[in-house]
Order: C-alpha cells, then sequence, then structure tokens
C-alpha cells in the first residue's frame, strides 16, 4: 500500500474535522431537536480513528501481509463507525463528509495486501 501518508492525511482531516463540528454542536445547550444517538458522538468515531492511525503506524513500521490485512480491517471499521454517526453531521456539511466516506472505503478496499 503505498498511499499510506496520503490516508493518514485523510483520516486526520476527517476526524479533525469532526472534532471542530462536534465542539459546534456539543457547546450548545441540549434542545431535544438533536438527532437520536448523537450526543458524545465524537466518542464512537475516535477510538476507531486510533486503531487505524496505529494500524497505518504498524503498517509503515513493517510493510508485511499481516499488517497490511489489519490496516485493512481497521480502515474498515473505522468507516463503519464514521458511517455510523452520519445522521449527527450538520446538513450543509453532510455531502462533502459522505464523499469523504466513500472515497477512503473504496481506497481501502482497492488495497492489495499480497504484494
Amino acid at each position: 500500500m503505498k498511499k499510506t501518508l496520503k490516508s493518514q492525511v485523510r483520516i486526520m482531516f476527517i476526524a479533525s474535522s469532526l472534532v471542530v463540528l462536534s465542539g459546534f454542536i456539543s457547546c450548545s445547550k441540549d434542545d431535544g431537536l438533536s438527532p437520536v444517538g448523537c450526543n458524545n458522538w465524537s466518542e464512537k468515531y475516535l477510538s476507531q480513528a486510533q486503531a487505524y492511525s496505529d494500524a497505518s503506524a504498524a503498517y509503515s513500521n513493517d510493510p508485511s501481509v499481516s499488517n497490511c490485512n489489519k490496516l485493512k480491517t481497521e480502515g474498515l471499521n473505522y468507516v463503519k463507525s464514521l458511517e455510523g454517526i452520519l445522521s449527527c453531521v450538520p446538513t450543509v456539511n453532510k455531502s462533502e463528509f459522505n464523499n469523504d466516506i466513500k472515497n477512503l472505503k473504496a481506497e481501502i478496499n482497492s488495497t492489495a495486501c499480497d504484494e
């Protein structure tokens, strides 16, 4: 997987965008209008983002088939966690967020670990 740096930048961009968005949302008082399950929604993806980042670092240090497979697994888990909070993303950002998820998922799925 030769796109490791690009993948790490994309992961950090998505994660940092979500942190900023959570700051806007979490600082407002609860008016009962937010989607169900969106309280502390950043917690739902941050642990997966960290696991994906750790797997990416491990693969960068040792580009073995095993580490590549772990990177793909953690990457898809991260994508799944991002998809799980899609209803929490403000409508104005949802299209771009969804495109970023699709691109990341396609990149992960196109990775060949048998090299």
